[in-house]
């Protein structure tokens, strides 16, 4: 009974995972790109490259070079917190 418990709750906080947030404009410039993943077995660092590559695709479609302010990544961690990676940019 109790397992059937956890799963729901695990299901239920996997229902509000954000896969992606797309390009976000953060003002002066600035963009961020926020992936997350969809299970603990998803590497931060695949993450982080998916992000990159969405933001190069950005710069590119405005025909500037891409570059990277910064970047952050959150580990999986309990009570179904799935890795997540942020990318912070600017097309110049």
């Amino acid at each position: 009974m109790k397992f059937a418990l956890v799963l729901t709750v695990v299901a239920a906080f996997a229902g509000c995972a954000v896969p992606t947030t797309g390009v976000v404009p953060r003002g002066d410039g600035y963009m961020t790109v926020t992936r997350q993943g969809e299970g603990f077995w998803v590497t931060t660092d695949k993450l982080r490259t998916a992000a990159i590559k969405e933001a190069e695709a950005r710069c590119q479609s405005l025909g500037k070079p891409l570059k990277i302010v910064h970047t952050k990544d959150i580990p999986a961690g309990a009570f179904g917190r799935w890795p997540e990676s942020e990318v912070l940019f600017r097309c110049e």
